[in-house]
């Protein structure tokens, strides 16, 4: 037995066949596949974050709302006659007598 077969390549029309190299073109393709994995990778990260800033923006509106109701109801709240009404109805106070009112010089 040989230890090799060495098999030529034929030749059209003085033109030689030569074996087609595939590692550069697996290689170009390898290449190309990760440059359009890494683009639509970025591309679905900008999505991604374009929703997460409108669920922001969302929250944020609802949250500034809520602060200008609390805002109006603390300052209705605060007033002086709603507070005399509250400490005659619910506490039970009154206006002092003369003799409790001490003037200090």
């Amino acid at each position: 037995m040989s230890d090799a077969v060495i098999k030529s390549l034929p030749k059209i029309n003085g033109f030689t066949l030569h074996r087609p190299r595939l590692l550069p073109l697996l290689s170009f393709v390898i290449i190309l596949m990760l440059v359009a994995l890494v683009f639509v990778w970025s591309r679905l990260e900008v999505v991604n974050l374009e929703y997460a800033i409108s669920s922001s923006q969302g929250r944020l509106l609802t949250l500034q709302q809520e602060t200008r109701r609390l805002q109006l109801e603390a300052a209705s709240l605060r007033t002086p006659a709603r507070i005399e009404q509250v400490a005659r109805t619910r506490l039970g106070l009154r206006a002092p007598v003369p003799e409790q009112v001490i003037t200090l010089r």
